[in-house]
Protein backbone atom coordinates (compact mmCIF):
# COMPACT_ATOMS: atom_id res chain seq x y z
CA UNK A 1 0.00 0.00 0.00
CA UNK A 2 2.64 2.59 0.91
CA UNK A 3 4.52 1.58 -2.19
CA UNK A 4 1.36 2.27 -4.50
CA UNK A 5 0.70 5.71 -2.45
CA UNK A 6 4.23 6.77 -3.29
CA UNK A 7 4.13 5.81 -6.84
CA UNK A 8 1.06 7.81 -7.32
CA UNK A 9 2.78 10.89 -5.13
CA UNK A 10 5.83 10.54 -8.10
CA UNK A 11 3.57 11.03 -10.81
CA UNK A 12 2.00 13.76 -9.56
CA UNK A 13 5.22 15.24 -9.03
CA UNK A 14 6.04 14.38 -11.91
CA UNK A 15 3.16 16.30 -13.96
CA UNK A 16 3.45 19.23 -11.67
CA UNK A 17 6.92 19.40 -13.10
CA UNK A 18 5.86 19.33 -16.45
CA UNK A 19 3.61 22.39 -15.47
CA UNK A 20 6.35 23.99 -14.45
CA UNK A 21 8.28 23.34 -17.44
CA UNK A 22 5.27 24.57 -19.57
CA UNK A 23 5.22 27.75 -17.94
CA UNK A 24 8.84 28.23 -18.50
CA UNK A 25 8.36 27.57 -22.26
CA UNK A 26 4.93 29.85 -22.54
CA UNK A 27 7.61 32.52 -20.55
CA UNK A 28 10.10 31.93 -23.54
CA UNK A 29 7.71 32.21 -26.57
CA UNK A 30 6.28 35.27 -25.28
CA UNK A 31 9.66 36.62 -24.94
CA UNK A 32 10.91 35.62 -27.89
CA UNK A 33 7.68 36.34 -29.69
CA UNK A 34 8.50 40.29 -28.96
CA UNK A 35 12.50 40.35 -29.51
CA UNK A 36 14.76 36.85 -29.91
CA UNK A 37 17.65 38.85 -28.09
CA UNK A 38 16.02 40.13 -25.40
CA UNK A 39 14.73 36.40 -24.90
CA UNK A 40 18.28 35.26 -24.40
CA UNK A 41 19.18 38.17 -22.79
CA UNK A 42 16.74 37.16 -19.50
CA UNK A 43 17.31 33.52 -20.14
CA UNK A 44 21.21 34.51 -19.01
CA UNK A 45 20.01 36.89 -16.35
CA UNK A 46 18.04 33.94 -15.02
CA UNK A 47 20.47 31.51 -15.24
CA UNK A 48 23.40 33.89 -13.39
CA UNK A 49 20.04 34.54 -10.54
CA UNK A 50 19.54 30.61 -9.71
CA UNK A 51 23.93 30.16 -9.98
CA UNK A 52 24.46 33.16 -7.54
CA UNK A 53 21.47 32.62 -5.42
CA UNK A 54 20.84 28.60 -5.45
CA UNK A 55 23.46 26.63 -6.32
CA UNK A 56 26.12 28.87 -4.85
CA UNK A 57 24.66 28.73 -1.37
CA UNK A 58 23.79 25.06 -2.15
CA UNK A 59 27.53 24.07 -2.20
CA UNK A 60 28.22 25.90 0.82
CA UNK A 61 25.87 24.25 2.66
CA UNK A 62 27.83 21.36 1.90
CA UNK A 63 30.86 22.16 2.95
CA UNK A 64 29.26 22.78 6.59
CA UNK A 65 30.42 20.12 9.20
CA UNK A 66 27.74 17.64 8.92
CA UNK A 67 27.52 17.02 12.44
CA UNK A 68 23.54 18.10 13.58
CA UNK A 69 20.40 16.12 13.81
CA UNK A 70 18.49 14.04 16.46
CA UNK A 71 19.24 10.23 17.55
CA UNK A 72 16.77 7.67 17.20
CA UNK A 73 18.71 5.82 20.38
CA UNK A 74 18.01 7.00 23.64
CA UNK A 75 21.14 5.63 25.41
CA UNK A 76 22.73 8.34 23.45
CA UNK A 77 20.86 11.20 24.01
CA UNK A 78 23.49 12.64 26.67
CA UNK A 79 26.52 12.23 24.21
CA UNK A 80 23.87 14.31 21.68
CA UNK A 81 23.51 17.17 24.46
CA UNK A 82 27.46 16.96 25.12
CA UNK A 83 28.63 17.66 21.47
CA UNK A 84 25.87 20.48 20.99
CA UNK A 85 26.21 22.50 24.29
CA UNK A 86 30.03 22.24 23.24
CA UNK A 87 28.82 23.37 20.10
CA UNK A 88 26.85 26.06 20.97
CA UNK A 89 29.66 27.56 23.32
CA UNK A 90 31.46 29.08 20.11
CA UNK A 91 27.81 29.82 18.17
CA UNK A 92 29.22 33.69 16.80
CA UNK A 93 25.38 35.01 17.57
CA UNK A 94 25.31 33.76 21.41
CA UNK A 95 28.81 35.17 21.90
CA UNK A 96 28.08 38.47 20.02
CA UNK A 97 24.55 38.60 22.12
CA UNK A 98 26.43 38.44 25.03
CA UNK A 99 25.04 35.36 26.38
CA UNK A 100 26.00 34.24 29.80
CA UNK A 101 27.40 31.00 29.43
CA UNK A 102 28.47 31.07 33.25
CA UNK A 103 25.44 28.91 33.99
CA UNK A 104 25.73 26.66 31.33
CA UNK A 105 25.73 23.20 32.02
CA UNK A 106 25.82 19.84 29.51
CA UNK A 107 21.97 19.08 30.45
CA UNK A 108 18.70 19.57 28.48
CA UNK A 109 17.53 22.27 30.53
CA UNK A 110 20.67 24.41 29.56
CA UNK A 111 20.30 22.62 25.79
CA UNK A 112 16.50 24.21 26.01
CA UNK A 113 18.08 28.02 27.42
CA UNK A 114 20.61 27.66 24.42
CA UNK A 115 17.74 27.46 21.81
CA UNK A 116 15.69 29.85 23.16
CA UNK A 117 17.98 32.15 23.04
CA UNK A 118 18.70 31.45 19.31
CA UNK A 119 15.03 31.32 18.91
CA UNK A 120 14.27 35.22 17.73
CA UNK A 121 17.50 34.58 15.32
CA UNK A 122 15.90 31.71 13.18
CA UNK A 123 12.33 33.58 13.88
CA UNK A 124 13.71 36.77 11.76
CA UNK A 125 15.34 34.91 9.29
CA UNK A 126 12.18 33.09 8.46
CA UNK A 127 10.07 35.55 8.19
CA UNK A 128 12.57 37.60 5.73
CA UNK A 129 12.36 34.84 3.34
CA UNK A 130 9.07 33.38 3.57
CA UNK A 131 8.17 37.36 3.14
CA UNK A 132 9.64 37.81 0.13
CA UNK A 133 8.52 34.86 -1.28
CA UNK A 134 4.80 35.39 -0.48
CA UNK A 135 5.66 39.02 -2.51
CA UNK A 136 7.30 38.04 -4.97
CA UNK A 137 5.74 35.34 -6.66
CA UNK A 138 2.28 37.11 -5.91
CA UNK A 139 3.64 39.90 -8.49
CA UNK A 140 5.67 37.53 -10.59
CA UNK A 141 2.50 36.04 -12.46
CA UNK A 142 4.51 33.20 -13.65
CA UNK A 143 4.71 29.74 -12.50
CA UNK A 144 8.86 28.81 -13.51
CA UNK A 145 9.49 32.23 -11.55
CA UNK A 146 7.75 31.58 -8.60
CA UNK A 147 9.82 28.30 -8.58
CA UNK A 148 13.41 29.81 -9.31
CA UNK A 149 12.58 32.26 -6.48
CA UNK A 150 11.28 29.62 -3.94
CA UNK A 151 14.41 27.73 -4.74
CA UNK A 152 17.11 30.48 -4.44
CA UNK A 153 15.08 31.28 -1.40
CA UNK A 154 14.73 28.01 0.27
CA UNK A 155 18.35 27.34 -0.38
CA UNK A 156 19.40 30.58 1.19
CA UNK A 157 17.27 30.08 4.35
CA UNK A 158 18.38 26.61 4.66
CA UNK A 159 22.17 28.02 4.08
CA UNK A 160 21.69 30.38 7.16
CA UNK A 161 19.52 28.56 9.28
CA UNK A 162 22.09 26.02 9.24
CA UNK A 163 24.99 28.34 9.64
CA UNK A 164 23.03 29.77 12.58
CA UNK A 165 23.57 26.57 14.29
CA UNK A 166 26.91 25.42 13.38
CA UNK A 167 26.47 23.16 11.27
CA UNK A 168 24.33 21.05 8.86
CA UNK A 169 22.57 17.23 8.90
CA UNK A 170 24.31 14.57 7.61
CA UNK A 171 23.73 13.55 4.03
CA UNK A 172 20.91 11.19 3.92
CA UNK A 173 18.80 13.99 6.01
CA UNK A 174 19.90 16.52 3.29
CA UNK A 175 18.53 14.66 0.63
CA UNK A 176 15.05 14.31 2.85
CA UNK A 177 14.98 18.22 3.20
CA UNK A 178 15.93 18.58 -0.27
CA UNK A 179 12.86 16.59 -1.17
CA UNK A 180 10.37 19.22 0.20
CA UNK A 181 12.14 21.85 -1.36
CA UNK A 182 11.99 19.67 -4.76
CA UNK A 183 8.33 19.85 -4.11
CA UNK A 184 7.67 23.20 -3.14
CA UNK A 185 9.24 24.38 -5.83
CA UNK A 186 7.08 22.01 -8.40
CA UNK A 187 3.91 23.05 -6.85
CA UNK A 188 4.43 26.55 -6.59
CA UNK A 189 5.66 26.62 -10.01
CA UNK A 190 2.90 24.54 -11.75
CA UNK A 191 0.57 27.75 -10.90
CA UNK A 192 -2.62 25.20 -10.10
CA UNK A 193 -2.41 26.20 -6.36
CA UNK A 194 -3.83 29.30 -5.84
CA UNK A 195 -7.26 28.23 -5.75
CA UNK A 196 -7.07 26.21 -2.46
CA UNK A 197 -6.55 29.48 -0.63
CA UNK A 198 -8.41 32.09 -2.65
CA UNK A 199 -10.74 32.33 0.18
CA UNK A 200 -8.00 33.09 2.70
CA UNK A 201 -7.93 36.60 0.90
CA UNK A 202 -11.70 36.24 -0.09
CA UNK A 203 -12.64 37.11 3.71
CA UNK A 204 -10.45 40.95 2.91
CA UNK A 205 -12.96 41.90 0.20
CA UNK A 206 -15.51 44.01 1.10
CA UNK A 207 -18.82 45.41 -0.36
CA UNK A 208 -16.60 48.48 -1.46
CA UNK A 209 -13.81 46.92 -2.90
CA UNK A 210 -15.52 44.94 -5.23
CA UNK A 211 -15.37 48.03 -7.51
CA UNK A 212 -12.13 47.35 -7.96
CA UNK A 213 -10.80 46.40 -11.43
CA UNK A 214 -9.06 42.97 -11.65
CA UNK A 215 -10.16 42.57 -7.89
CA UNK A 216 -10.37 38.10 -8.78
CA UNK A 217 -6.88 38.57 -10.50
CA UNK A 218 -5.45 40.20 -7.43
CA UNK A 219 -6.45 37.51 -5.08
CA UNK A 220 -5.56 34.97 -7.27
CA UNK A 221 -1.83 36.42 -7.09
CA UNK A 222 -2.06 36.94 -3.39
CA UNK A 223 -3.56 33.34 -3.21
CA UNK A 224 -0.76 31.88 -5.21
CA UNK A 225 2.05 34.17 -2.93
CA UNK A 226 0.22 33.07 0.59
CA UNK A 227 0.87 29.00 -0.38
CA UNK A 228 4.35 29.30 -1.86
CA UNK A 229 4.84 31.80 1.57
CA UNK A 230 3.65 28.50 3.42
CA UNK A 231 5.42 26.10 1.88
CA UNK A 232 8.24 27.47 2.18
CA UNK A 233 7.11 27.83 6.31
CA UNK A 234 7.20 24.32 6.28
CA UNK A 235 10.83 24.28 5.15
CA UNK A 236 12.04 26.22 7.39
CA UNK A 237 10.41 24.29 10.39
CA UNK A 238 11.68 21.06 9.06
CA UNK A 239 15.01 22.46 8.86
CA UNK A 240 14.68 23.76 12.01
CA UNK A 241 13.92 20.69 13.51
CA UNK A 242 16.82 19.04 12.44
CA UNK A 243 19.06 21.18 13.81
CA UNK A 244 17.78 21.62 17.52
CA UNK A 245 15.36 18.07 17.97
CA UNK A 246 17.89 15.77 20.25
CA UNK A 247 16.12 12.59 20.22
CA UNK A 248 13.41 10.94 18.26
CA UNK A 249 11.41 7.71 17.81
CA UNK A 250 10.18 8.23 14.32
CA UNK A 251 11.14 10.76 11.42
CA UNK A 252 7.70 12.23 11.57
CA UNK A 253 8.80 13.67 14.50
CA UNK A 254 10.75 15.90 12.95
CA UNK A 255 7.91 17.25 10.01
CA UNK A 256 5.72 19.66 11.75
CA UNK A 257 1.99 19.48 12.15
CA UNK A 258 -0.53 21.13 9.18
CA UNK A 259 -2.11 23.43 11.13
CA UNK A 260 0.95 24.41 12.97
CA UNK A 261 2.37 25.13 9.50
CA UNK A 262 -0.47 27.44 8.52
CA UNK A 263 -0.84 29.27 11.97
CA UNK A 264 2.84 29.86 11.95
CA UNK A 265 2.34 31.35 8.11
CA UNK A 266 -0.59 33.65 9.20
CA UNK A 267 1.70 34.73 12.12
CA UNK A 268 4.82 35.33 9.58
CA UNK A 269 2.44 37.44 7.00
CA UNK A 270 0.26 39.43 8.77
CA UNK A 271 1.93 42.78 8.52
CA UNK A 272 1.94 42.38 4.95
CA UNK A 273 -1.66 41.27 4.89
CA UNK A 274 -2.65 44.23 6.98
CA UNK A 275 -1.01 46.09 4.42
CA UNK A 276 -2.76 44.92 1.39
CA UNK A 277 -6.42 45.24 3.00
CA UNK A 278 -5.04 48.84 3.80
CA UNK A 279 -4.17 49.45 0.49
CA UNK A 280 -7.25 47.71 -1.29
CA UNK A 281 -9.59 50.10 0.56
CA UNK A 282 -7.42 53.20 -0.50
CA UNK A 283 -7.58 51.64 -4.18
CA UNK A 284 -11.25 51.23 -3.60
CA UNK A 285 -11.65 54.70 -3.49
CA UNK A 286 -9.98 55.32 -6.79
CA UNK A 287 -11.85 56.13 -9.58
CA UNK A 288 -11.90 53.51 -11.68
CA UNK A 289 -10.37 55.12 -14.70
CA UNK A 290 -8.27 55.87 -12.71
CA UNK A 291 -7.35 52.36 -11.47
CA UNK A 292 -6.85 50.42 -14.90
CA UNK A 293 -4.30 53.19 -16.33
CA UNK A 294 -2.30 52.25 -13.38
CA UNK A 295 -3.27 48.51 -13.37
CA UNK A 296 -0.02 47.02 -15.75
CA UNK A 297 0.35 44.60 -12.85
CA UNK A 298 -2.56 45.66 -10.24
CA UNK A 299 -0.78 43.31 -7.30
CA UNK A 300 1.79 46.15 -7.06
CA UNK A 301 -0.80 48.66 -6.79
CA UNK A 302 -1.52 46.59 -3.54
CA UNK A 303 1.84 46.07 -2.68
CA UNK A 304 3.03 49.03 -2.82
CA UNK A 305 2.41 50.02 1.07
CA UNK A 306 3.50 46.56 2.00
CA UNK A 307 6.67 46.49 -0.20
CA UNK A 308 7.75 49.87 1.37
CA UNK A 309 7.47 48.27 4.54
CA UNK A 310 9.12 45.03 4.00
CA UNK A 311 12.23 46.96 2.58
CA UNK A 312 12.47 49.48 5.80
CA UNK A 313 12.47 45.82 7.96
CA UNK A 314 15.25 44.21 4.72
CA UNK A 315 12.98 41.29 4.43
CA UNK A 316 12.67 41.49 0.64
CA UNK A 317 15.07 39.49 -1.34
CA UNK A 318 16.84 39.23 -4.68
CA UNK A 319 14.09 37.33 -6.16
CA UNK A 320 11.61 40.21 -5.06
CA UNK A 321 13.51 43.41 -6.05
CA UNK A 322 14.91 41.21 -9.15
CA UNK A 323 11.25 40.84 -10.24
CA UNK A 324 9.97 44.04 -9.65
CA UNK A 325 13.08 45.48 -11.14
CA UNK A 326 13.27 42.98 -14.55
CA UNK A 327 9.75 42.58 -15.81
CA UNK A 328 7.53 45.52 -14.27
CA UNK A 329 7.78 47.43 -17.59
CA UNK A 330 6.70 44.59 -20.16
CA UNK A 331 4.13 42.54 -19.32
CA UNK A 332 5.33 38.46 -19.47
CA UNK A 333 4.00 37.62 -16.52
CA UNK A 334 0.46 36.99 -18.04
CA UNK A 335 -0.78 33.51 -16.66
CA UNK A 336 -1.28 31.27 -19.68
Amino acid sequence: MLKFIKKIFLAVSAVLLYLTVKEFLQLYSYLSSINIYLAIVVLIVLAVFIIYFGIYPLIQIIFLPSDLGPTFDRTELQSVIDKRVKKLRRNNFLIESEFDFSEINNDEQSYGKLISAINPEVQRIRKKHVNSVFYGTAVSQNGFLDAIMIFSASIKMIKEIFTLYNGRTNNRDLLAIGKNVYYSIVIGGSEGIEYASEEVFSKLATDSMKSIPFLDKIFSSLADGFVNALLLTRISLITENYCTKLFIENRKELFPNPSFVIDTAKDLTKDVVVKIKSNLLALAKEKTENLISKAFNPVILVFDKGYTSLKENKTISAGGNFIKRRFNDINIFKKK
